[in-house]
């Protein structure tokens, strides 16, 4: 009896021995920055804060023109109401830290737009960026589009190297830089 006792206490520690690990396992995967929807209540604050910092690099020229909020709120990538819904965004979070954020939509049923690309400045030079435009380079791929396209500034030099680095091509440079992306 006292054998047997021994077993099932021992085949209890075991169970809970592999079971406390596979939830440390889960957990140390888990954490760390994760790509999530974007939600306007938790993100909308700190993308905000974003274009107010990057403004010239996201949308050089008036405020007159182009309103965050409006395309946070509608989810559109222009200021027209049959846009709405059309703009993908997704953040890149590290618990409650906002790392960053991209942006996209599909002009047509095979042309997908990157939109916004932008990291904080604390998390730059670490990849995220790269991970989030290859994220929604993916999502727009999956989506159907045989060819991406997006326009950046000739001084933006960081984030052209990562583009070229990736495999984006310039097609034209007019005072800013269109770039195109076949698979």
């Amino acid at each position: 009896m006292k054998q047997r006792n021994m077993r099932i206490l021992f085949a209890l520690l075991a169970t809970i021995a592999i079971a406390g690990t596979a939830g440390w396992f889960f957990f140390v995967r888990q954490a760390g920055p994760q790509i999530l929807e974007f939600d306007i209540a938790r993100d909308g604050k700190g993308i905000m804060a974003i274009f107010d910092r990057d403004w010239d690099w996201l949308i050089p020229g008036s405020r007159d023109t182009f309103s965050p909020e409006l395309m946070m709120a509608y989810r559109a990538p222009q200021q027209n109401p049959l846009y709405a819904g059309r703009l993908k965004i997704k953040v890149m979070r590290d618990g409650d830290a906002l790392i960053g954020f991209v942006a996209w939509y599909m002009k047509s049923p095979e042309v997908g737009f990157l939109n916004f690309l932008d990291i904080n400045p604390e998390y730059r030079g670490k990849g995220y960026a790269e991970k989030l435009l290859r994220y929604g380079m993916d999502q727009m791929f999956k989506a159907g589009a045989k060819k991406l396209e997006m326009v950046t500034w000739p001084h933006n030099v960081r984030s052209r190297a990562l583009y070229d680095r990736v495999g984006w091509k310039v097609k034209r440079i007019d005072g800013q830089v269109h770039y195109e992306y076949y698979p």
